[in-house]
């Protein structure tokens, strides 16, 4: 088996590491009596657990599925029938077998008390880190949602709400949400873009505190973040704005934090630790805590969030479950926002009608508890029927690819722009059609940064007429995103070879992309705490008022923008085009796509929903057809064990009872 994952490894299919591992367990092994069969499945399942977390899964699901696609081996270009050969090693044995072959090897094992470094839990196997990992976070929210009667109050609740809320002729879901979180000590809240979701928890925060004065209770100490420094800008300012927009007495106001910060500074989370400075015996002094883009948080953030809360503490999560999962391992508000579509259970939904005035029915007379705390805003506000951006993403989330590029495709909305690449026909040879298609992309990208370009040539010569806001918000206006890192239309390459076509249209000067020079725009790649720069801010290179080069930043520091010398930065790429991963938590006025040539597994709706929703005003296709519909129609299937082990806490609590 070793032998066919060098194979493997040879031809890129599996990872310097996934084999490294798989040949550490061999090794390992080796020191027992194990029969032929059971060396090489350890061996095997070794290498696709590796292989699978680097994908972002928490596990792999032992079925079929797996057994006939090894290491996603369907539909590459192979030099041998590697799934053939690997079946072959094991047997042909059925994945229903394969925990009990292994079931006295030293390397494995069925139950939590006995660690090793693989698991086996519900027709599952994890590494044991994750799965502990996994099994901490499903132990929290299970418990959140045991100790949710006590602040269950109907009249209070619908006196409180009155303040907030004027009836409407529709279910208002917003206030459902407040509802919901009034009531329980967890509460996630799921919604697209415009639909409200910072308008509704800074509804929530003014409610609780209101509360807590209604009864002659201390004001709650909250927090809010976000898992990158610039989700938490938008959250702070998002928060800042919709405060300002209530009709609430100025202390209430006052109440309510203004300010945000990342995951990682709240609970202390370093490179060079294992442990935060918070967790369960230093917990966070907080009542109540608010994350902002959950489904941008990794299983192991997660985690150390969770562990730094004290039991007592409330927990608001907020979130798109449409969007990318984080890019690491878990995907929390993904797996819980499934559980919306089963409704709320018949206790829940006779509070909601109480409180709120709604006629909010139990679908389903038995549904996990967990579900009344799950919340979905479903009306967006910024949207319409007449917005194609909103009907782009309608039809990608429902997977409808032949109407999702109608829409793109027959021009009848202003705010969608498709630019498809010219047809591989038109060119006697691949490589003349590949350049072509990447300087379609690249004159669009010198035509829209010209206008912030120039606005850092006069700053150049005249510094205290054009200031540093002035120009983030014209370089804001417009960002590229591209689907994948690498290729022809990768965001590396497209960085460089757009920074080139600056510099021949005279907007920019360097003696090689790589360097410092006056406008280029950059991506932290790294926490720098102690400077107030964390991964995701982005920077542009401008000069200060003496001429001088600086990284500057949004973030304003005592009425100034951040800024830094560029040798004090920490580690950056260039932003003039940015991955759609990277762009989550940010919005733009016009937001560009681009898809690469060929199909790549990382196409999925979710990736293209997320791209197409971080536009605000205006959204522009670089594509062609088949690869945009087979991405509309490919979904993330994350494997992850998290609502099954949510579902067996509960079903046990329910079999004590």
């Amino acid at each position: 088996m070793l032998t066919l994952l060098s194979h493997l490894k040879s031809e890129n299919l599996i990872s310097e590491l996934n084999y490294q591992f798989a040949k550490l367990i061999d090794r390992k092994q080796q020191a027992y009596a194990y029969s032929p069969l059971q060396q090489n499945l350890a061996v095997l399942l070794s290498a696709l657990v590796s292989f699978n977390v680097m994908q972002g899964h928490s596990c792999i699901r032992l079925n079929s599925a797996l057994a006939l696609n090894p290491f996603g081996l369907k539909g590459k270009t192979l030099t041998q029938d590697y799934t053939l050969l690997i079946l072959q090693k094991i047997e042909h044995i059925s994945p229903l077998e394969w925990q009990s072959v292994l079931a006295d090897h030293i390397a494995f094992s069925s139950s939590p008390d006995q660690i090793a470094p693989l698991l086996f839990q519900h027709e599952r196997l994890y590494f044991y880190r994750y799965w502990q990992a996994e099994h901490r976070i499903a132990r929290y929210f299970q418990q959140a949602v045991n100790s949710a009667d006590e602040f269950a109050n109907d009249d209070q609740h619908s006196a409180i709400l009155a303040r907030f809320f004027t009836p409407q002729t529709q279910i208002d879901w917003q206030q459902i949400s407040v509802a919901t979180a009034l009531a329980k000590p967890f509460c996630l809240i799921s919604g697209g873009p415009g639909t409200g979701k910072t308008r509704t928890v800074a509804i929530l925060l003014a409610a609780l505190q209101l509360k807590q004065l209604t009864l002659s209770q201390p004001l709650l100490k909250m927090a809010l973040v976000a898992p990158t420094g610039k989700a938490a800008a938008r959250l702070k300012e998002s928060i800042t704005a919709n405060m300002a927009q209530l009709d609430i007495p100025h202390s209430l106001k006052e109440s309510v934090p203004q300010q945000a910060s990342t995951i990682h500074s709240l609970i202390g989370i370093r490179p060079d630790r294992d442990t935060p400075r918070h967790h369960p015996k230093n917990p966070l002094h907080l009542d109540l805590v608010v994350v902002d883009e959950a489904s941008m948080i990794d299983l192991f953030v997660m985690e150390k969030l969770l562990n730094a809360l004290k039991p007592q503490t409330r927990l608001i999560m907020l979130g798109d479950k449409d969007q990318l999962a984080s890019v690491e391992a878990g995907n929390a508000m993904g797996e819980l926002g499934t559980l919306t579509t089963l409704g709320y259970s018949q206790t829940h939904s006779q509070y909601l009608t109480k409180a709120t005035g709604y006629p909010i029915f139990s679908q389903n007379q038995r549904v996990p508890p967990i579900c009344d705390t799950l919340c979905h805003l479903r009306h967006s506000y910024r949207f319409d029927e007449k917005s194609g951006i909103g009907q782009l993403a309608a039809h990608i989330n429902a997977k409808q690819a032949v109407g999702s590029w109608r829409i793109l495709a027959n021009r009848d909305y202003a705010d969608l722009n498709l630019q498809p690449y010219p047809a591989v026909t038109q060119f006697s040879d691949k490589r003349q059609w590949q350049q072509a298609c990447v300087n379609q992309v690249v004159e669009q990208a010198v035509y829209y940064y010209r206008d912030y370009l120039t606005l850092v040539k006069q700053r150049l010569t005249s510094p205290t007429q054009v200031s540093v806001a002035d120009i983030f918000q014209a370089f804001q206006k417009v960002r590229f995103l591209s689907a994948l890192r690498v290729g022809e239309l990768g965001v590396e390459r497209l960085n460089q070879t757009i920074a080139e076509a600056l510099q021949t249209a005279r907007l920019v000067q360097f003696k090689q992309s790589r360097e410092s020079y006056l406008g280029k725009p950059i991506l932290i790649t790294e926490n720098a705490p102690q400077q107030q720069i964390f991964s995701g801010d982005v920077g542009i290179i401008l000069p200060d008022e003496q001429g001088k080069p600086r990284i500057y930043f949004e973030t304003n520091i005592d009425g100034k923008p951040l800024s830094i010398s560029p040798s004090r930065v920490p580690s950056y790429e260039p932003a003039y085009v940015m991955t759609v991963h990277k762009s989550q938590g940010s919005e733009f006025e016009h937001t560009l796509l681009i898809m690469p040539l060929t199909f790549s597994p990382v196409l999925t709706k979710e990736l293209l929903y997320t791209a197409v929703t971080r536009a605000k005003c205006r959204f522009t296709l670089f594509s062609e057809e088949m690869i945009w519909k087979k991405a509309v129609q490919a979904d993330i299937q994350r494997q992850s064990g998290l609502n099954a082990q949510l579902l067996q806490l509960f079903e046990q609590q329910i079999s004590e009872v």
